[in-house]
């Protein structure tokens, strides 16, 4: 266990720093979901009350489409240089590799919403609350889960970059509807307690998306040994 927790921390601090000395990765991405909100906004309406009951779906279209980048960027490197095969032989678990890349595209979502956060409050004056917080948590958890799972089965693919929007938004669909329930609900002040049942919802998909990935790991990094 103390091994294969060694080797998740390793490579989740391993994509991490190269992203990070990169610098492009991360403002691109940042940039991206800037201007995907802003697009929205514009494109979609121009009365307060109305952008003010549009704003968690704008939001979390946003974070989808922003999450492409995170997710896609996270395989590349390793199918570019051949590291994967390298990485397996070397004994590392498909399951910590898994992981390693879960929790560096967590860690880039929840950047990326604590950018866009500031710019939702001050477009759509919203105001910020701690189950604001957890809604966002859970809703980037079972993104960053299902997103890195398709970005491992679509990284050996030629069209990869195409075909990972189309295996994974319609995965999605499920647990962005909840997402933008719940945070509606916690914007307008729920008096009934209806977010609860929305974010037990999200829960639940985080759970079947986190654990079906996980245990389809093994599979997911076969392929590359097989010299496809």
């Amino acid at each position: 266990m103390n091994r294969f927790f060694r080797q998740t921390m390793a490579l989740a601090r391993k994509d991490l720093l190269a992203s990070f000395r990169e610098g492009s990765h991360l403002v691109a991405l940042l940039l991206f979901g800037l201007l995907l909100t802003l697009l929205f906004s514009f494109a979609l309406s121009m009365e307060p009350e109305l952008l003010r009951r549009m704003a968690p779906g704008i939001f979390w279209l946003a974070l989808l489409f922003s999450s492409t980048l995170a997710v896609e960027r996270s395989f590349r490197r390793e199918t570019e240089d051949g590291q994967w095969e390298g990485l397996l032989l070397l004994g590392t678990d498909p399951k910590a590799l898994y992981l390693g890349k879960f929790f560096a595209n967590l860690l880039f979502l929840i950047l990326l919403e604590l950018f866009l956060l500031p710019v939702m409050a001050v477009l759509y004056d919203l105001p910020l609350s701690l189950p604001l917080v957890w809604v966002l948590l859970l809703g980037s958890f079972g993104i960053a889960s299902l997103g890195t799972f398709y970005a491992g089965v679509t990284a050996s693919f030629r069209e990869g970059q195409v075909l990972l929007p189309i295996l994974l938004f319609p995965m999605l669909v499920p647990l962005l509807l909840a997402a933008v329930q719940a945070t509606g609900f916690v914007i307008a002040h729920d008096l009934f307690g209806q977010k609860l049942i929305w974010m037990k919802l999200l829960i639940a998909f985080d759970f079947i998306f986190f654990l079906g990935s996980l245990l389809l790991a093994d599979l997911l990094f076969e392929e590359p040994l097989g010299g496809k």
